[in-house]
């Protein structure tokens, strides 16, 4: 029960320093401020809502024949606590061909898995965060290789439902 209460709190934690990190964000955005991502961070914008990006976010996953794990729902957890915050869920996954490589090279990696992403609905849409995998596995033994191969799954899955980015510094002909 207890691992249960520190896993509850732990999440609480990680969520308050997301919201905090979103309301900075847009905070700094308002006063043309721009806030830099950590360097092992990937963040996009979604075209669906909240619902709609979080079911099409599975879907992708189970199409790269991972299995979701977990969804904690932070929402509903920081309403625990007296905390009124807009959705925002945690989609936690794996694939045991990937377990397997840990087990192979590096076992102290295992401490890295599920893969997490987090959707959140903020005042400007609905976003999708996550770590680079290849940043998570680079110093791990016999890991790079996997964590990069990650990277291309993670991209595909937010890729199915990010908004198109702008051509920054393409000029038409």
């Amino acid at each position: 029960m207890s691992q249960h209460r520190n896993l509850l709190v732990c999440s609480i934690l990680a969520v308050a320093m997301l919201i905090v990190c979103a309301g900075l964000t847009a905070a700094q955005e308002k006063k043309g401020m721009k806030m830099e991502m950590p360097k092992d961070r990937a963040m996009v914008m979604s075209k669906y809502n909240f619902e709609e990006t979080l079911s099409n976010i599975k879907r992708a996953i189970e199409g790269k024949e991972m299995m979701v794990l977990f969804t904690p729902d932070h929402q509903e957890m920081l309403k625990m606590v007296g905390v009124q915050a807009k959705p925002m869920t945690t989609v936690e996954f794996f694939h045991p061909r990937y377990g397997k490589l840990i087990f192979m090279n590096d076992m102290a990696a295992a401490i890295e898995v599920p893969i997490r992403i987090i959707v959140m609905d903020g005042d400007m849409g609905t976003m999708i965060t996550y770590r680079k995998p290849s940043e998570i596995f680079k110093n791990y033994k016999g890991l790079a290789d996997m964590g990069k191969a990650l990277d291309g799954d993670l991209s595909d899955i937010v890729g199915s439902v990010a908004m198109p980015m702008p051509m920054e510094g393409k000029k038409g002909r």
